[in-house]
């Protein structure tokens, strides 16, 4: 019977299970402004040579324009504010929060250090209870634009490097253990 009269055969059954050809496809319509890629435009400078440098990230440290985002597992924690939260902590606040696990340099944002600092994820589960803070995971800060979105993509870098430190304290070939 051939491939005529708008008809595609389905496999080698031309004509018993055969499909009508659809009309060509409209041109796609205007959807607007492509979203914002949240977790792609961090405004931190990377500064990687400063990690290893201890002094040099104690001074950043101690500097008092100096900043990090708490995270505890999965957990997120914000200071409850008006408008959007605030997800970035003076170095004195968030160590006041409760116990750390660990902090790590993220960068540099106008000269100023930036900070993940880890806590046990226990303990940011009994932070849920205080009613000056927020406390949720980053998917949801994101979509419903809890915090400001240049916070995004910082918060995002402290998540997965302290997750990552978490699971791979010792080298898999030798057992030593893994430098920060």
């Amino acid at each position: 019977e051939g491939y005529g009269g708008g008809v595609i055969p389905a496999g080698n059954c031309a004509g018993r299970f055969s499909m009508p050809v659809s009309a060509p496809m409209s041109p796609r319509p205007d959807l607007g402004p492509k979203p914002r890629l949240g977790y792609t435009e961090s405004g931190l400078a990377r500064a990687a040579e400063r990690r290893p440098d201890d002094p040099a990230i104690a001074a950043l440290l101690a500097d008092r324009r100096a900043g990090g985002y708490v995270i505890g597992g999965d957990l997120i924690v914000l200071k409850k504010g008006a408008g959007p939260h605030e997800a970035l902590f003076t170095v004195e606040d968030a160590r006041a929060l409760g116990p750390g696990t660990e902090t790590v340099f993220l960068g540099l944002l106008e000269g100023a250090g930036r900070f993940g600092f880890g806590i046990p994820p226990q303990h940011a589960e009994t932070l849920k209870t205080r009613d000056d803070l927020v406390v949720t995971d980053l998917r949801s800060i994101a979509v419903q634009g809890l915090c400001a979105p240049e916070h995004l993509p910082p918060i995002a870098e402290a998540k997965a490097v302290l997750h990552w430190h978490i699971r791979h304290r010792f080298c898999p070939n030798c057992g030593a253990p893994s430098i920060r």
